[in-house]
């Protein structure tokens, strides 16, 4: 029997910040594909806000996961016309000298891409940077990837780069992940901050995801995502950055 899956997502600005200046970026396939094909793609990038249109990388990223090989052998001819495509779309804007001089170092983006096969149940995922992917099975965190535990996060992720120069060893950097799903299974594409938060909550010997699943079941589960959130960073429990969120539900 094929399985069939659902999901919810939501990508929000930092605190202070506009619709317009959140430099996520999230893939989900239409109701189409959910109800026709068996291989069913996900994906969410990071921006990196100190680089100059990070926010149109990381939409390319995740645009280009839906048709492009991600495998290692053919990743870096992904990435090079990835980075073409942004170079065509950022080098016709008239810049001030200082601005272009940052442009020329190009821009900077985490990955985390999920491609379900749930004809044959399984999956295949890959991540550069701390963008994480959590696996959750009768209330249990199963698995975690890339990120395993809090300690994991750091200030410098590694980085897909628009420009060759910055380029990062994908031999290193870049990681891959085989699994299996079941129905019932929950799967949970997170950025950083969100991510962070999950695991301090884990560590509390709390199960996060429960939080996630309630408040993105309300009818206005967008508003009420940003009231949470914005709790979460009045408080200190989670970072003033754009946050993230897919929620695969597997049937």
């Amino acid at each position: 029997m094929i399985l069939k899956c659902s999901y919810k997502y939501i990508s929000i600005a930092k605190v202070g910040n506009s619709v317009n200046e959140n430099e996520d970026n999230v893939l989900v396939p239409s109701i189409s594909q959910l109800e026709s094909e068996p291989i069913i793609k996900f994906a969410i990038s990071d921006g990196a806000t100190e680089s100059s249109f990070s926010k149109e990388w990381s939409d390319l990223l995740v645009s280009c996961y839906k048709d492009k090989p991600f495998d290692l052998v053919n990743l870096p001819s992904t990435i090079n016309a990835i980075s073409e495509a942004w170079q065509s779309i950022t080098f016709v804007i008239e810049l001030p000298w200082y601005a272009q001089q940052k442009l020329e170092n190009g821009a900077f983006a985490t990955f985390l891409g999920i491609t379900l096969n749930l004809e044959e149940k399984t999956f295949e995922a890959v991540s550069i940077g701390d963008c994480t992917l959590f696996q959750v099975r009768d209330n249990e965190l199963i698995y975690s990837f890339p990120i395993t535990s809090f300690e994991d996060f750091g200030n410098t992720p590694s980085l897909f780069a628009t420009n060759p120069k910055f380029q990062t060893d994908f031999e290193k950097s870049v990681k891959y992940l085989n699994g299996q799903v079941e129905s019932g299974d929950l799967l949970i594409l997170a950025s950083d901050a969100l991510a962070m938060w999950i695991f301090k909550r884990l560590n509390q010997g709390e199960s996060p995801w429960l939080s996630l699943l309630t408040l993105l079941n309300y009818e206005d589960y967008q508003t009420d995502f940003i009231n949470w959130t914005f709790n979460k960073i009045k408080e200190n429990e989670m970072k003033n950055d754009d946050i993230s969120v897919v929620l695969i539900n597997i049937d």
